[in-house]
C-alpha cells in the first residue's frame, strides 16, 4: 500500500504541487492525469525519490 498525504513540492520559489494526497492499495491500479507540465510526473516521482532516501539510510 502506497499512502501519500499533503506531498506539497516547489520549485525556485514556485509551489508545483500543492497538498496532493492518495492512497493506492494492494492490487489496484492507479492512473493519475491532468494538463501538460502541471506536476503529474513529480507527483509520481516524489514518494519513490523520498522513500529510497530513508531506504538508504540518509
Amino acid at each position: 500500500m502506497i499512502k501519500v498525504r499533503n506531498l506539497t513540492k516547489e520549485f525556485n520559489g514556485k509551489t508545483v504541487i500543492n497538498s496532493v494526497s492518495f492512497e493506492v492499495k494492494e492490487g489496484e491500479i492507479f492512473g493519475y492525469l491532468g494538463p501538460n507540465r502541471v506536476g503529474e510526473t513529480t507527483t509520481m516521482k516524489y514518494p519513490y525519490i523520498v522513500l529510497e532516501k530513508i531506504m538508504m539510510g540518509y
